[in-house]
C-alpha cells in the first residue's frame, strides 16, 4: 500500500485507476480545477484531507475516509462506489 502524505493535488483524475493507497493531510483543490481524483480506484482510504473540487470518488470499490471535509463546491462525490466507510467526515457538497 503506498502512502502520501501532505500534498497537494489539482490537476484532473490526479490519482486515477489507484489500487492501494492511503491519503493523509491532503489537499484536493487549486487553480488547475481539475475533477475525479481517485476516479476507478480500488483499496483507498483517506485520513484528514480537504476536497474542494468536484466528483473525487467516482467507481471506485473499498474506499475509507476518516476526518476529511468535502466542500460545496465537491459535488456530487460518491457516484457510482460500492464498499464505503465514512467516519467523522463533513460532506458538503449537493449529490453527496
Amino acid at each position: 500500500m503506498t502512502t502520501i502524505c501532505n500534498q497537494t493535488f489539482d490537476q484532473e483524475r490526479a490519482l486515477y485507476g489507484i489500487d492501494g493507497i492511503t491519503a493523509e493531510d491532503c489537499s484536493f483543490d487549486g487553480p488547475a480545477d481539475g475533477e475525479s481524483a481517485f476516479k476507478e480506484g480500488k483499496n483507498i482510504q483517506v485520513n484528514r484531507c480537504f476536497f474542494n473540487l468536484r466528483y473525487p470518488f467516482w467507481h471506485d470499490d473499498v474506499l475509507t475516509i476518516n476526518n476529511s471535509e468535502m466542500t460545496e463546491l465537491c459535488r456530487a462525490a460518491l457516484w457510482y462506489s460500492k464498499n464505503i466507510i465514512i467516519e467523522n467526515t463533513t460532506m458538503h457538497g449537493i449529490k453527496a
